[in-house]
Formats: C-alpha cells, sequence, structure tokens
C-alpha cells in the first residue's frame, strides 16, 4: 500500500457536494449510486421520485466506517456487474459507464450507453467528457498502460475498444461477440496488457481477447462456463482469474469459479458454491483472500420461498487458486459492488435497496458489521485505486 497522505478536499455547497474536512488515504475509493431504479417484488421500474444519478468519493472517517465525503452527478446504472467504474492507476482519472437510463414519458428503464470521464484532480472532481460505448455499456477497464480501454456492452453483444489520451477516450473500435443474446457483461484486461477477458452472462462463455495496440483479436473458441458468467478479477500476480457464476434469476445457489490463466487455455483450477446471485467480489491488496457478496434471493419477488432481503458476504483464503472459506456475515439490501479497503483490514458493500454502504471489519479470521452509513442512490458499483 501506498503510504498514507492527510489532506483537505473542499466540496462546493450544492445538492451534491457539501464541505469536508476528512483525511483521505492515497487510494482513492468511489461509490457509483443509481437513482432512478427501485426494485418492487423482483422487478426493476422507475421510483415515484426519480434522484440524480451520482459519483461519490468515500473515506474512513473518525468512527470507523466509511462514508460518502461529496457527489457529483454522472450517469449510473445497476445492470450488469457491480464494475462499470475504474480509477487509473495514477489516481487522475475515474471512468464510469451506464447501461440504462429513465424514460419519464414512457414510465419505463431502457438501454444506456454513455460513459463518463471523471477528473479526480479537479477541485471539486467533475465530469470533463461523456461519449458513447453501445447500448448497455457495462464493466470497463483500463489496459495496465492506460492508453486503452475496454468496455462490455451487456445487451448489444459486443465490446468497444477505446483509445485513451490524457483520460479522454476517442477511436472506438466495436466488435460484435458470436452468440446472440448473450450479453457480455464482465470485462478484465492481464497484468501484462496482451489478454482481456470477457464473460458473456446468457451465452454462459468466457472469451479470451487477444490486444495489441488499437486493435484487438477475439479468440474463435471461448470456455463454457455455466449458468452465468459475470463478474471477473484477476490476482494481483495475474495468475488466476476469479469468475462469479451467477445463475439465470432462478434463485438457486451461485458459485465463484478460479481459472488458471498461465496455461495454453484457460483451465478451471477450483469451483465452490455459495449463496444465491454473487455479485460484486473482490481480491484483497495482498492477493491472499477473496471476498464476494451475493444477493441471496433479495431479487427475488417477495412471495417466493427462495426471497431473503438481505445478501450475505463471504470471505474465503485464496491459495494456488483454491478457495478455502473462512467466514460469512450479514450484508446489505439488493447487494451490488463490493470491494476490501485499500489496506485490507475492512471490506465495503453497497445495498442497492436500502441506500446504505455498509462497512466490515476483516482481520484474516473475523468477519464482522460494523456500521452501516447512507448512500444517495442505488449502490450500483463500487472501486479502488489500484
Amino acid at each position: 500500500m501506498s503510504p498514507i497522505r492527510t489532506f483537505f478536499w473542499v466540496g462546493l455547497l450544492s445538492p451534491y457536494f457539501f464541505l469536508s474536512a476528512t483525511p483521505v488515504h492515497a487510494q482513492i475509493v468511489l461509490s457509483a449510486n443509481d437513482g432512478h431504479t427501485l426494485l418492487q417484488n423482483g422487478v426493476q421500474i422507475l421510483p415515484p421520485h426519480i434522484l440524480p444519478d451520482t459519483l461519490s468519493k468515500i473515506a474512513r472517517e473518525k468512527d470507523n466506517l466509511w462514508h460518502v465525503t461529496g457527489s457529483i452527478p454522472a450517469a449510473a446504472s445497476v445492470v450488469g456487474p457491480p464494475t462499470a467504474l475504474t480509477i487509473s492507476p495514477d489516481g487522475h482519472y475515474a471512468y464510469l459507464s451506464s447501461a440504462a437510463q429513465p424514460n419519464r414519458l414512457e414510465d419505463k428503464i431502457i438501454p444506456n450507453d454513455q460513459i463518463s470521464v471523471i477528473d479526480l484532480q479537479a477541485t471539486p472532481i467533475r465530469v470533463i467528457q461523456t461519449t458513447r460505448s453501445q447500448p448497455g455499456a457495462t464493466t470497463l477497464r483500463l489496459s495496465p498502460d492506460g492508453q486503452h480501454m475496454l468496455v462490455a456492452n451487456g445487451k448489444s453483444g459486443s465490446i468497444t475498444w477505446f483509445r485513451a489520451v490524457d483520460g479522454r477516450l476517442s477511436h472506438a473500435q466495436n466488435v460484435t461477440l458470436p452468440v446472440k443474446g448473450g450479453f457480455v457483461g464482465g470485462v478484465t484486461i492481464a497484468p501484462d496488457g496482451k489478454r482481456a477477458f470477457v464473460s458473456l452472462w446468457k451465452g454462459d462463455l468466457i472469451y479470451t481477447i487477444n490486444l495489441n495496440g488499437d486493435h484487438l483479436q477475439v479468440e474463435p473458441n471461448p470456455l463454457p462456463l455455466s449458468p452465468g458468467a459475470w463478474t471477473l478479477r484477476i490476482t494481483p500476480d495475474g495468475h488466476y482469474m476469479s469468475v462469479n457464476v451467477l445463475g439465470h434469476g432462478h434463485g438457486k445457489p451461485g458459485s465463484i469459479v478460479m481459472l488458471d490463466l498461465q496455461t495454453p487455455n484457460l483451465k478451471e483450477v477450483d469451483r465452490v458454491m455459495v449463496p444465491n446471485a454473487p455479485e460484486g467480489t473482490d481480491i484483497s491488496p495482498d492477493g491472499q483472500y477473496l471476498a464476494v457478496v451475493s444477493q441471496n434471493g433479495s431479487a427475488m419477488p417477495d412471495a417466493s420461498p427462495l426471497y431473503h432481503a438481505r445478501g450475505i458476504v463471504t470471505v474465503f483464503r485464496l491459495s494456488n487458486g483454491h478457495l478455502t472459506q473462512l467466514a460469512q456475515a450479514p450484508g446489505p439490501l439488493w447487494p451490488q459492488g463490493l470491494i476490501f479497503s485499500p489496506d485490507g483490514t475492512q471490506i465495503l458493500t453497497q445495498g442497492g435497496v436500502d441506500h446504505m454502504l455498509r462497512t466490515l471489519s476483516w482481520n484474516g479470521t473475523t468477519l464482522s458489521v460494523q456500521g452501516d452509513t447512507p448512500l444517495p442512490g442505488s449502490g450500483a458499483n463500487l472501486e479502488r485505486q489500484r
């Protein structure tokens, strides 16, 4: 972890920003919040009063809980894996996609393709560019050198490869994957920048993408992975990749699959069961643990025997690509994103129904709920600087 720097940042006194004098770590932590989605009896609908979508800066305060310290309007969405937010390694820029937006005239939620670029070094932070990908734009990830960004376009069944120069995106290349209706969800890029991996939720597949400058090439033989390949994370050493196996909305248990990235073809080395619909996942900064928050039936209809309002956080030891369960604790309501704190001693996870950020303590053995703090909308995506 980088040394801690203590400094103050000041927000404008507006509906979105307020004054904060909170010491913050060198690593930035952000929450994207969806103001236009309400989960009602298992169905996503527009709420009676639509709130602005926002991007919030969060920090640990004196009570040892993580709090929102300021927010700006920025298009966000709970649709897709909760990884539609990424931060440049130098902490200068954040990138946020929005897979869905409100249609007030027809009173429904419709696809969106917007990507926002946020300058995190401005005071206050601000959106400096909005651009378009393809409908359903969800997970996005920067190449290790920061010169390109790959975007998964959900229901469009495509990926978009942007050039990034001084934070701004241009020269988009769109590639449609050869699986109709597969729903491209997760994206991650290997630390060497030569390969990317893309999950197809409805297609039950993992594609390998070869990267070469402005060009990308899709390997023709994807790895079958069912039911419902979703969120992707790669270990800090680049050896293994975790895949959340979400399921297809039937309330059944989910799983985490570990894939070996060092073999000629992707190889499954472990698979463990977790509660229904694993969403947010993170690997600890030291690479020793994997944490996941499962929806646990919270997106099912209220009358379903599989319905539970509250999610579940599970932590595993991660060793040589294998997972051993260590602890569980209650998560938020209809959980979405999850990350380890930059120092690895806490786990943060967002609630989509309760509009809360839950802080849990983690000491390598014990996982405990410390408390909840409010978010300005449905928690949709959560990320730390890496």
